[in-house]
């Protein structure tokens, strides 16, 4: 009885973790430690699944940033 509930909480979860309402966790980041880590990410062969988390939030960061012009990784 409580399964359709359940799944509409975790559905709506879901579609609200997927807006950018308050920035992502790289938002604060300075351009050049963004740029650094940025690359970073690209000379890794085989990442963690933690650091593909991180590197994901990077590249998210870095696309969030250049549709406002600012081209920090680019």
């Amino acid at each position: 009885m409580h399964k359709p509930l359940v799944f509409s909480a975790i559905l709506a979860a879901a579609t609200l973790s997927g807006c950018d309402m308050f920035g992502g966790p790289a938002a604060d980041i300075p351009d050049a430690e963004l740029r650094q880590k940025w690359r970073e990410c690209k000379s890794i062969s085989n990442p963690s699944r933690t650091k593909v988390l991180a590197c994901d939030n990077y590249a998210r960061e870095c696309d969030r940033r250049k549709r406002k012009g600012n081209i920090a990784c680019y």
